[in-house]
């Protein structure tokens, strides 16, 4: 594969995983390829400024005349891309073979990538010099260690890049992360970049999600620098704060403070569209709006299949400002749903510690008998809290996260297993005391 199209399909997200490594490989081997990403990454930073001019009349062919809104969304596209390159090129300065991360712990499918290789049996304990952590599946996790004792926490599908040759570098290619960050030196950061923003740490708790074209920040403990890489804006995010950092410089960067924690919420499909980035497929019907499943990986076999299941989630670091869902002993999630096939199903919460950090996953199991359909075919459904369990069956995990309770609610998650039955969601809700 020549280099060009070595980096055009790097661009567009459509190497497979044997050739990103071979991709790894050759930035560290290749010097020549190591200055071409850089040129990329130069144009990166040219691009945002191009995205943030155009209000500019840009002359087409007489044949093309994108809208306004086309031509805007073409070219965050466009920047979005080489930002993930200028953050790959930014990595690939040097060989690195001394351990960085420690896995101290995990659920579902984790692969990591070094020295041109895939590794899908990762042991817990292991040691990672630097590379690529991949987690793979809706409710899958990673938490890691570096030396100094600085944790961080990855969920669902995410992809980091890192390395730490006296700083921690950290890219965030895609998903969520959570880090209990230990002080360091003032002139070497923790750094942390991703498509559409850098974050300069010195010892903080927070929690950080990317998209294609945004970076949402939350900062619970210290204080974070969040740098706007479309146009090199910066502010400093404190405790109790959050902040969006999007590539269309336009939009103001600011810092707001984040809402109270919450032990009540709802969401109704009917009346409001979800976050794209929830799972589900949501649809505008002449009776309100719907929250499809859709498929995703649950899992991997030991043959490396996946095990697919059909789900809805509820992502509250993806909402802006970040909620702060609490699971009390009273709490109740409830659901309004409809399958066209009654089956079973499972409800998943995905929680952090108050501090911020990984709080372990819970399940729990309704089975058919329990769903009592209305004449239409919708169900009103109320689980309690105290009715999930650990989804990990391993004694140790359990015996460390026992309970959701007193744990912020990241992500909830309704799936019909392997079978596709339609699922549907009409509104979600959290609150304190059960109707019945």
């Amino acid at each position: 594969m020549n280099d060009d199209l070595l980096i055009q399909r790097l661009v567009d997200g459509t190497l497979t995983p044997a050739e990103h490594a071979e991709v790894n490989r050759r930035l560290r081997d290749d010097s020549d390829l190591r200055e071409h990403l850089r040129d990329i990454a130069e144009q990166a930073v040219a691009m945002g400024d191009m995205a943030r001019q155009l209000k500019t009349d840009t002359p087409v062919p007489a044949s093309y005349s994108p809208s306004k809104s086309a031509r805007h969304s073409s070219w965050l596209a466009l920047a979005a891309s080489l930002m993930v390159l200028a953050a790959s090129a930014w990595l690939f300065l040097g060989p690195r073979e001394t351990p960085v991360l420690t896995l101290v712990d995990a659920s579902g499918s984790v692969a990591w990538s070094h020295g041109g290789e895939w590794h899908t049996e990762i042991s817990i304990g292991e040691s990672m010099a630097a590379g690529t952590l991949e987690t793979v599946g809706e409710s899958a996790t990673a938490q890691l260690q570096f030396r100094d004792g600085t944790l961080i926490s990855l969920s669902g599908e995410s992809e980091l890049s890192f390395s730490e040759d006296g700083q921690k570098l950290l890219v965030l290619r895609k998903g969520s992360l959570s880090a209990q960050v230990k002080p360091q030196p003032k002139s070497k950061p923790m750094l942390v970049r991703t498509p559409s923003a850098e974050a300069e740490v010195v010892g903080t708790v927070f929690n950080l999600s990317t998209r294609s074209e945004d970076t949402l920040l939350k900062v619970d403990e210290g204080l974070v620098k969040l740098k706007r890489l479309a146009d090199g804006s910066a502010i400093d995010v404190p405790a109790k704060s959050s902040a969006l950092a999007s590539l269309d410089s336009t939009l103001k960067l600011n810092s707001a403070t984040t809402p109270a924690d919450l032990a009540s919420w709802s969401f109704d499909f009917n009346t409001t569209v979800p976050p794209r980035d929830w799972r589900g497929i949501w649809r505008d019907t002449t009776v309100g709006g719907r929250m499809v499943a859709s498929p995703y990986v649950a899992s991997r076999r030991s043959e490396h299949s996946i095990i697919t299941h059909f789900g809805v989630s509820v992502r509250t670091c993806m909402l802006n400002p970040p909620l702060t869902l609490i699971a009390t002993d009273r709490s109740v999630v409830r659901y309004r749903l409809k399958q066209d096939q009654l089956s079973r199903l499972q409800v998943m919460l995905l929680t952090n510690n108050p501090k911020g950090s990984y709080g372990g996953n819970f399940e729990c199991v309704i089975e058919a008998d329990e769903l009592k359909p209305d004449a239409d075919g919708w169900c009103d459904v109320e689980v309690p809290v105290s009715r999930f369990k650990p989804a990990d069956l391993r004694r140790k995990i359990q015996e460390r996260y026992p309970t959701a309770m007193g744990h912020i609610l990241t992500g909830i998650l309704i799936s019909s297993f392997q079978r596709d039955t339609k699922l549907t969601v009409a509104r979600f809700e959290l609150s304190e005391e059960s109707s019945r």
